[in-house]
């Protein structure tokens, strides 16, 4: 009895620490330094094969945990100082992502026979990461892939976009996405910042028709090439775009923020159909728990950060502290028990993106107290658990 009670002690010493981490991660959930730990944990379950296991998951399993996993290093090489040695670290694994990406395996998901070939959301996300660790390396002289290859692919892909009345590329034959074409837009415009303006033009004729064909009841970019706005996309969007076009990013945040972001039972959230619609969860939302998606919370706070939301992406970012149950072993974190790493990445994108040039503030979305149903539910769990510990050490 007396080896019980210490075990039940010690379980709620350490559950009583965890819940006073917690809910000072509500106050700081972390960025670099956060993002620095997961990519550690990344890194190593990316080896051990996960992203084999995420696509069998997920239609582009592979491809998202990948590219996810490269851009969250390029962020995050870009944020830390020169004499920072794990800059070098982050350049090292975001251009073994680019090499991860081109492989045979990767592009085996994809139908070549499109234009641009393998569809835009193969062609999107693989220029869009070696644009952004191009970007990170400092220089064309630095580039960790064949330049040569690079600047064709960006020419075939802005030559796809000049070809087409629509500003939307098909990912898949007959199957188009808007939010696919977008990260792809972006990569050329990190393009031209290092090339020199080649793409100037088409760029601006693709902001041009994205703002013709936006949704006429919200003004969002939609969803799909005929429908409506949902959170994960618009989210996406408002944050890939910053790169392209920053009016157009920031009036596609705005209607995120006034028709997506929620809150409720203590948590902030972006919701995946607009305020007073439902509908069904899929392979892009997720579970919806509450009206929410967790990819449109957490791809959210990436959009506050890029859009220079510093309040709403305090609060998304807390979410996910207090919904992905962190575990930090090592040096090494992971939400979820690591279970999706794909979730993983997306979060480490998020969390280390860069943080927009300020424009006029954007009034709070959630009331000043919206932390204190957290810190209530710990209060109670933590005497709760303390009085099951004491009544156990009066025991025989």
């Amino acid at each position: 009895m007396r080896l019980v009670r210490m075990v039940l002690i010690a379980a709620t010493a350490s559950a009583t620490l965890w819940l006073v981490l917690l809910n000072r991660r509500l106050y700081r959930p972390g960025r670099v330094e956060t993002a620095v730990a997961q990519l550690r944990f990344l890194e190593h379950s990316l080896a051990d094969g996960e992203a084999e296991r995420m696509q069998a998951l997920f239609p582009e399993g592979y491809v998202f945990s990948w590219a996810l996993y490269g851009l969250a290093s390029a962020q995050v090489a870009r944020a830390l100082p020169p004499s920072d040695e794990r800059r070098d670290k982050a350049l090292h694994e975001a251009r073994r992502a680019v090499a991860q990406v081109a492989s045979d395996y990767a592009k085996a998901s994809f139908v070549s026979d499109m234009e641009p070939e393998y569809g835009a959301f193969y062609a999107s996300w693989s220029l869009y990461l070696r644009s952004s660790v191009l970007r990170a390396s400092g220089s064309k002289g630095a580039a960790p892939f064949d330049l040569g290859e690079y600047e064709r692919d960006c020419d075939s892909f802005a030559a796809a976009l000049a070809k087409t009345e629509s500003p939307y590329l098909a990912s898949y034959p007959g199957a188009v996405w808007p939010a696919d074409t977008g990260p792809g837009v972006a990569a050329l415009a990190i393009a031209d910042s290092i090339f020199g303006g080649r793409y100037r033009s088409i760029i601006a004729r693709w902001v041009e028709a994205a703002r013709r064909r936006v949704d006429p009841e919200y003004g969002a970019i939609p969803h799909a090439a005929n429908g409506g706005p949902r959170g994960e996309s618009l989210a996406l969007l408002s944050y890939v775009l910053v790169e392209v076009d920053p009016s157009l990013a920031r009036r596609q945040y705005e209607i995120l923020r006034e028709n997506f972001v929620s809150y409720t039972w203590g948590v902030a959230g972006v919701r995946e159909y607009p305020h007073g619609e439902d509908g069904p969860a899929d392979v892009d939302s997720g579970p919806i728990v509450l009206g929410f998606s967790g990819p449109a919370t957490v791809v959210g706070a990436g959009a506050a950060i890029a859009n220079g939301d510093e309040g709403l992406a305090t609060a998304l970012l807390a979410t996910a502290e207090v919904a992905g149950f962190p575990i930090e072993i090592a040096g090494r974190r992971r939400y979820i028990g690591g279970y999706l790493p794909v979730g993983d990445a997306f979060l480490a994108w998020a969390r280390s993106a860069l943080p927009g040039a300020p424009g006029v503030p954007y009034p709070p979305l959630v009331p000043w107290w919206w932390r204190l149903p957290v810190h209530a539910l710990s209060l109670a769990l933590g005497f709760s658990a303390l009085y099951l510990a004491l009544r156990a050490n009066r025991g025989p």
